[in-house]
């Protein structure tokens, strides 16, 4: 008796079955985190437009941000649920579920400084981009950090600890005097059911002013 048919048919079943799944775990998990984002986006800006792209990224844009930000742009990144294999092998390569916040503000750093999470995607692209002869450096926080500015590893520490308050885990923070981002954070999906997204939102809003505070300030 041959059995292929009968297994590539439960094979093309199980993925399909997986595909669904994985697009409604995700769908589901945007749709919850969006409604509690709704409370403290009007803390970074009065508009918001927002763009599914796929069932694995939304996009939201904030072209006329609130001081001290002039521009925000917020990524929430998802697994990719819905490819059984794909998803697998990046959890291996430490992908997971991500906010990315970039923002342009209305006035530079006061610093430099790239500090990543080796163990997460983001920050290990970063590392693996820096030319470390250009920068100081540092092991902070279970990550590298490469700077500019004595006062870096100082102000870099303190928002580390800020966003590990409601975040399960950071993977970069990026603090940089030229556009086209002068701030970027990217954490894991705030723990929506035990802070309020204006205290998350305010708290991200200090990171921004802490950054731009001039040394003796």
């Amino acid at each position: 008796m041959d059995l292929s048919v009968p297994v590539a048919m439960t094979l093309a079943v199980v993925v399909v079955g997986w595909f669904f799944l994985g697009m409604q775990w995700n769908v589901h998990k945007g749709q919850r985190l969006l409604r509690w984002m709704r409370e403290g986006l009007p803390l970074l800006s009065e508009r918001t437009t927002l763009q599914w792209v796929g069932t694995s990224l939304v996009r939201l844009g904030m072209r006329e941000a609130k001081p001290p930000f002039r521009e925000v742009e917020i990524l929430l990144v998802f697994e990719p649920r819905d490819v059984p294999f794909l998803w697998l092998f990046s959890r291996w390569r430490g992908r997971r579920d991500l906010m990315i916040l970039r923002a342009r503000l209305r006035q530079p750093p006061a610093f430099e400084g790239e500090w990543g999470n080796p163990t997460m995607w983001t920050g290990r692209e970063i590392l693996q981009r820096i030319v470390w002869q250009e920068w100081e450096a540092m092991d902070m926080a279970g990550g590298r950090l490469a700077y500019h500015g004595p006062q870096a590893p100082r102000v870099i520490t303190e928002c580390l600890n800020d966003l590990a308050r409601f975040c399960p885990y950071v993977a970069r923070l990026s603090v940089r005097r030229n556009e086209p981002h002068h701030l970027q954070i990217h954490v894991g999906f705030p723990m929506d059911r035990q802070f309020p997204a204006r205290e998350v939102f305010q708290q991200i809003r200090r990171i921004a002013e802490r950054v731009v505070r001039s040394p003796g300030e």
